[in-house]
């Protein structure tokens, strides 16, 4: 009687944590969108960037996958009891750099943003390290309202909300870089990063 009780318990738990259109709906707002760059939409498309040297970093979108997702929150460890279940939109970009000379997973920066339970907006930008032993990755995660976002002027166009990244390890675009500042721009992505060893500063040209 008692595993009657426990497969009745349990069919009732998975069947309640099922998807349906009663859950709410945590969708990208028009105000999002300020935040998320969109010209990643157009997959293989080349962003240069070039320094005071003329030398030149090319990164490409591989994908923009932006997705519906489901997050069921039944705690069954603990005491089975359920909080909000909820939709959410999430979208994964996948920016692959060009002819650095590294291997495998490093040749790719990730941008992940999502909806939370709350409506507030996350965004994780991940940067590759690469020390010839292996791939380690750095950049910064954080949730809206965003803080310390600044103004800047590259190549004669005004970005409004860049985040300056100061990585754990440099990121590596390149063989051998020693890039330890990126900035991003929540509304339009990568615009710049730095070299400050060796007095380097790579700028996106305008496409």
């Amino acid at each position: 009687m008692k595993c009657i009780f426990l497969i009745l318990g349990i069919s009732i738990l998975f069947f309640s944590c099922q998807e349906n259109d009663d859950y709410p709906y945590q969708s990208f707002s028009s105000s999002d969108y300020q935040y998320i760059p969109q010209q990643y939409k157009e997959i293989g498309k080349v962003f240069t960037f070039i320094n005071n040297q003329n030398d030149t970093v090319k990164i490409r979108p591989k994908w923009y996958d932006l997705e519906k997702k489901f997050n069921s929150s039944w705690d069954l460890i603990v005491n089975t009891s359920q909080k909000e279940s909820y939709y959410y939109d999430e979208l994964w970009i996948s920016l692959e750099i060009l002819d650095n000379g590294n291997n495998g997973d490093c040749n790719f920066i990730s941008i992940n943003i999502y909806k939370t339970a709350e409506g507030s907006l996350v965004a994780d930008l991940s940067l590759p390290f690469y020390d010839e032993i292996g791939c380690l990755g750095s950049g910064f995660e954080e949730e809206s309202p965003f803080q310390n976002l600044a103004e800047m002027v590259i190549n004669d166009i005004q970005y409004s909300k860049v985040k300056v990244v100061n990585p754990n390890d440099y990121f590596t675009p390149y063989k051998d870089a020693k890039i330890d500042k990126v900035y991003y721009d929540m509304d339009n992505g990568i615009v710049g990063f730095d070299d400050t060893e060796n007095a380097l500063k790579f700028k996106l040209i305008s496409n």
